[in-house]
């Protein structure tokens, strides 16, 4: 799996950076957010816990899927994200009722 950056903003109102990916993998299965979001981590040279994928998807017929990440500067600028993006990322547990 290999992932190439596309576009990259800074946003110092809300500490994160802003990322726009794309990511080439053999199979024709999505990767998961945990393996990207740890392969996005480590390129960025950031915790993978303050790395949000909040979108990914295929491209139909391709080995290819595109996507969108954010990655926050500490714990407290992480918190303006939702709980179920929080939940994706598996980074918030599940609630049980």
């Amino acid at each position: 799996m290999e992932i190439e950056i596309i576009h990259q903003n800074e946003n110092s109102l809300l500490k994160r950076t802003e990322v726009e990916f794309k990511v080439m993998h053999d199979k024709k299965e999505t990767p998961t957010r945990g393996t990207v979001a740890a392969k996005l981590a480590a390129m960025m040279n950031t915790d993978r816990n303050m790395t949000i994928i909040k979108k990914i998807e295929t491209q139909f017929g391709l080995n290819m899927s595109l996507g969108y990440a954010n990655i926050y500067k500490d714990e407290q600028s992480i918190s303006v994200e939702p709980k179920f993006i929080m939940k994706r990322n598996q980074l918030l547990e599940e609630e049980t009722e």
